[in-house]
Protein backbone atom coordinates (compact mmCIF):
# COMPACT_ATOMS: atom_id res chain seq x y z
CA UNK A 1 0.00 0.00 0.00
CA UNK A 2 1.41 3.35 -0.93
CA UNK A 3 1.12 6.82 0.67
CA UNK A 4 0.88 10.44 -0.98
CA UNK A 5 2.19 12.14 2.50
CA UNK A 6 4.93 14.73 1.36
CA UNK A 7 8.17 14.81 3.00
CA UNK A 8 8.18 17.40 5.34
CA UNK A 9 11.54 19.41 5.06
CA UNK A 10 13.25 22.34 7.06
CA UNK A 11 12.17 25.51 6.00
CA UNK A 12 15.14 27.24 6.65
CA UNK A 13 17.90 24.98 5.26
CA UNK A 14 15.76 22.44 2.94
CA UNK A 15 16.78 18.99 4.93
CA UNK A 16 14.33 16.22 4.74
CA UNK A 17 12.64 16.43 8.63
CA UNK A 18 11.94 13.44 10.81
CA UNK A 19 11.05 12.97 14.52
CA UNK A 20 13.92 12.64 15.98
CA UNK A 21 15.74 15.83 14.13
CA UNK A 22 12.97 18.81 15.07
CA UNK A 23 13.69 22.30 16.37
CA UNK A 24 11.81 22.91 19.82
CA UNK A 25 9.62 25.81 20.29
CA UNK A 26 10.48 27.92 23.36
CA UNK A 27 8.01 26.04 25.34
CA UNK A 28 9.54 22.59 25.01
CA UNK A 29 6.99 21.18 21.99
CA UNK A 30 8.69 20.23 18.56
CA UNK A 31 8.57 22.69 15.69
CA UNK A 32 7.28 20.65 12.33
CA UNK A 33 8.72 23.59 10.58
CA UNK A 34 12.33 23.57 10.94
CA UNK A 35 15.60 21.04 12.23
CA UNK A 36 17.02 21.25 15.63
CA UNK A 37 19.96 23.07 13.97
CA UNK A 38 18.05 25.76 12.51
CA UNK A 39 15.66 26.18 15.29
CA UNK A 40 16.70 26.18 19.01
CA UNK A 41 14.20 26.46 21.89
CA UNK A 42 11.88 29.13 19.82
CA UNK A 43 15.29 30.78 17.99
CA UNK A 44 16.80 30.76 14.70
CA UNK A 45 20.08 30.06 14.25
CA UNK A 46 20.42 31.74 11.07
CA UNK A 47 20.15 34.79 9.71
CA UNK A 48 22.44 34.74 6.79
CA UNK A 49 21.45 32.97 3.51
CA UNK A 50 24.93 33.04 1.86
CA UNK A 51 26.21 31.55 5.28
CA UNK A 52 23.67 28.67 5.26
CA UNK A 53 24.76 27.75 1.90
CA UNK A 54 28.01 27.42 3.33
CA UNK A 55 27.35 25.09 5.91
CA UNK A 56 24.63 22.96 3.98
CA UNK A 57 26.91 22.53 0.95
CA UNK A 58 30.04 20.42 2.63
CA UNK A 59 26.84 18.22 3.86
CA UNK A 60 25.46 17.45 0.30
CA UNK A 61 28.59 17.78 -2.05
CA UNK A 62 29.25 14.08 -3.02
CA UNK A 63 31.08 12.14 -6.04
CA UNK A 64 27.93 12.58 -8.36
CA UNK A 65 26.85 16.72 -6.91
CA UNK A 66 29.57 19.21 -7.13
CA UNK A 67 30.17 21.90 -4.87
CA UNK A 68 29.21 24.22 -7.87
CA UNK A 69 25.65 22.18 -8.15
CA UNK A 70 24.81 22.47 -4.58
CA UNK A 71 25.62 25.70 -4.49
CA UNK A 72 23.36 26.13 -7.49
CA UNK A 73 20.65 24.04 -6.07
CA UNK A 74 20.57 25.54 -2.66
CA UNK A 75 20.32 29.30 -4.02
CA UNK A 76 16.86 28.30 -6.04
CA UNK A 77 15.66 26.33 -3.28
CA UNK A 78 16.37 28.56 -0.08
CA UNK A 79 14.36 31.67 -1.09
CA UNK A 80 11.74 29.75 -1.81
CA UNK A 81 11.18 28.25 1.95
CA UNK A 82 9.52 29.67 4.33
CA UNK A 83 11.88 31.09 6.78
CA UNK A 84 13.79 33.02 3.96
CA UNK A 85 10.79 34.11 2.25
CA UNK A 86 9.31 35.60 5.68
CA UNK A 87 12.24 36.71 6.38
CA UNK A 88 12.63 40.70 6.81
CA UNK A 89 16.26 42.69 6.78
CA UNK A 90 17.51 43.62 9.85
CA UNK A 91 14.34 41.80 11.72
CA UNK A 92 15.28 38.44 13.86
CA UNK A 93 12.03 37.89 14.52
CA UNK A 94 10.36 35.70 11.33
CA UNK A 95 7.16 34.27 10.33
CA UNK A 96 4.99 31.74 12.88
CA UNK A 97 6.39 28.71 14.19
CA UNK A 98 4.48 25.42 13.56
Amino acid sequence: MSTNKRQRICQCCGMPLEDGILGRNVDGTLSEDYCQWCYVDGKYTYTDMDKMIDICVVHIVNESFTEDQARAYLKQLLPTLDYWKNKKVGDHKYGKIG
